[in-house]
Order: C-alpha cells, then structure tokens, then sequence
C-alpha cells in the first residue's frame, strides 16, 4: 500500500477527518494504518459518519445482517479489517482510532488493550463522564458499556478504535441484525436498553481530551496533521475494495463447520442467544465472569 514517509520524531499526528460517507468513514483511518506501518508518525484520528451504516467486523458473518432491511431503509454494509462484532453507526457518533507502529505496542493482547483504551477512559473523565475500564476491558458507567471498540493489526500497525456515542438508537442497532424471530428481537433489545448508554457530552471537549490524554500517555507531542499522498492513494484502493461484493462476503467458514446458535454480543459477558429445539426458539440472556476477551 503506502510507500515509507519519514516520522517527526517524538509527534503524535492528529488528523480530524471531520463529517464522512460511510465508507470514508472506514477507508481513510484504515489508510492511516498503513502509512503509519510504512513509517508515518503515531497517529490519532477523528471523523463522524455523514449517513448512518451497519459495519460487521472481520471475521462477521454476513447473515448476521438483515439485509433486506437495510436494502429498504437506503442503510450502506461494510465490513472492516479488524475484529468486533456487527454494529450500527450513525451521525450520532464519533470515531476515534489511535495506530501506532506494531513494535511500540505491547506484544500481548490484553496489555496492548488496556494501554491504548487507558487513555480513552482519561478523556471521558476529563469532560464529566465517571468511566472505567472493566476487567473485561469494556468502556464503562458501572455495568453499562458506553464505547465500542475494535482492534487489530494491519501490517505493521496496530490500531484500537473507539466511539463516543452522543444519541445511541437502541432501537434501529436491534432492527439491523438478523435475529431467529420477535422474541429474540425483543430479547436484543431490551439488552441493549440495558446495558448499552450514550454519554451525551461536548465532542469538542472530548476530542481535545482524547488528543492530550493520549499525547500523554505516550510521551509525544500532538501535532495537527493530514494524509500524505501515498495515504490518500490507498484511500482510494481501499474504496474499491471495501464496496466490492468479495469484500462484502467476507472469510469464507470452514467446510463442514455446524452453524452455531444464533447469539447477539451486546457487551463483554452479555449476549442474547436463541437456539432452535425441536423447532422452537427460545431468547435467553447469558452473563460470563469477568476476565474474557
């Protein structure tokens, strides 16, 4: 992808890609990713979706979506490069993603998680939201999640993103899933009502917090940045790539893997679940210790 750029030494790039489509809103931080594997500096980058999008992570199932649904409510279906499950994302929402080079991240998941959502935690606090980060390392108001997050590796960087969500609509993230039938849906969403809390602050404020809480938390300076041009490239590749049906379908399972029960992450430890049996379906709500990834 992008060719190597020299890094300011001891700067963290900041780059607020302000309102995106939705794809942008996927292409041009996972852009970033790869200039900042090809030798771009720390990035931190921002930006909000233009139009709301269902995004699957990775590794998700497309019929985890109802497809027909979002066909008919004009709703755009991506899938991205990193782990996490199948969400809803609207204007109501700010992105954040924080890349950094592979070697200055710690090489177990769970340290390289609770070091880069650390400062995430810092910047809710800094504009009045009581957050922690939970031994499941969800972004939380007591058992209530507020921040979705994903992570992963592209190339030679590792990238954590984040969410501050301003207005959450419980109602369409439950509608946009394909679920086993009403009891399930309703299962699902009463979950989320639950479990699932805006945090309705200034974004501005956030945004700036984000900026210094991470600064801090990895000794370097903010420095307003923007893509280079081999980053703008690959934006344009990835735009491609991300609205291709190939894409779209995902990994392909396993030959003769059984189709598990479907199940509803709504946050670590809290999924709905409706298995088939003997033709029925029944909604359940499972709860697992703290600990899991």
């Amino acid at each position: 992808m992008a060719e190597p750029m020299a890094a300011e030494a001891g700067a963290l790039r900041v780059v607020d890609f302000g309102p995106s489509s939705p794809v942008r809103s996927q292409t041009l931080w996972h852009a970033v990713a790869y200039g900042v594997s090809a030798g771009a500096p720390a990035t931190v980058s921002f930006t909000r979706p233009a139009a709301p999008y269902v995004c699957l992570g990775y590794h998700g199932a497309l019929d985890e979506v109802d497809l027909d649904y979002c066909r008919a409510e004009g709703l755009p279906v991506l899938r991205r490069m990193v782990g996490g499950g199948t969400v809803y994302l609207d204007e109501d929402q700010l992105f954040f993603q924080i890349s950094l080079p592979a070697q200055a991240v710690p090489a177990v998941r769970w340290q390289a998680l609770r070091s880069l959502l650390g400062p995430a935690v810092t910047a809710f606090r800094a504009v009045g939201v009581p957050a922690g980060l939970d031994d499941d390392l969800e972004i939380c108001v007591g058992d209530r999640k507020i921040c979705g997050h994903g992570a992963g590796q592209i190339d030679n960087a590792v990238v954590v993103c984040g969410n501050l969500i301003e207005r959450f609509d419980h109602e369409r993230a439950a509608r946009v899933l394909a679920l086993a039938g009403p009891a399930h849906r309703e299962q699902t969403l009463q979950l989320m009502r639950r479990f699932v809390a805006a945090t309705p602050v200034d974004a501005a404020g956030f945004q700036a917090a984000l900026v210094h809480a991470y600064a801090e938390a990895l000794g370097l300076r903010p420095v307003p940045g923007a893509l280079s041009p081999d980053e703008a490239r690959t934006v344009v590749e990835l735009d491609a790539r991300f609205t291709s049906e190939a894409w779209l379908a995902g990994p392909q399972p396993a030959a003769g893997s059984g189709r598990p029960p479907r199940r509803v992450k709504v946050r670590a430890g809290v999924w709905s679940v409706a298995p088939e049996h003997e033709g029925a379906q029944v909604a359940a709500f499972t709860s697992a210790g703290p600990g899991g990834l």
